[in-house]
């Protein structure tokens, strides 16, 4: 089996955040449904499982966050789901793990954006974290 890469195991923790946002499913179902479909993922579970886990522990500070840093008139509410989720995932690897510089979080999540978004959302994702950054450091 092939090693699966950071961007990789990064796409995978987009996919579980996003169905952990839209099911009420158990977490374990979700992940075990991934590892079946994926099992290339397992390399890489522990920072899948730290992702899942830290958006959804995380989430009220980091959608305070997203709120903070959008432009006047735009509110969680109006973002689609798929750039929400891909903020969400960005600014957790941003405020809570070292070795994810901010950057690389940024850069990684644009290009989610670019797969799972529709045309806008790669712009509008990194117009957020670009003033997400410049506050957090």
């Amino acid at each position: 089996m092939k090693k699966q890469t950071r961007s990789e195991a990064r796409d995978a923790a987009f996919t579980q955040v996003f169905q952990m946002e839209q099911h009420s499913e158990d977490m374990g179902v979700i992940m075990d449904e991934l590892l079946k479909a994926r099992p290339e993922c397992e390399q890489n579970l522990g920072y899948i499982t730290a992702v899942v886990d830290g958006v959804r522990e995380h989430a009220d500070e980091i959608d305070g966050l997203i709120s903070k840093n959008l432009k006047k008139g735009w509110s969680l509410r109006r973002i689609s789901k798929t750039s929400h989720t891909v903020l969400k995932i960005a600014i957790f690897e941003m405020k809570y793990m070292d070795d994810v510089p901010a950057k690389v979080a940024a850069n990684e999540a644009v290009e989610l954006a670019k797969r799972y978004g529709d045309e806008s959302d790669p712009a509008f994702v990194n117009g957020v974290l670009a003033s997400v950054i410049k506050e957090i450091g």
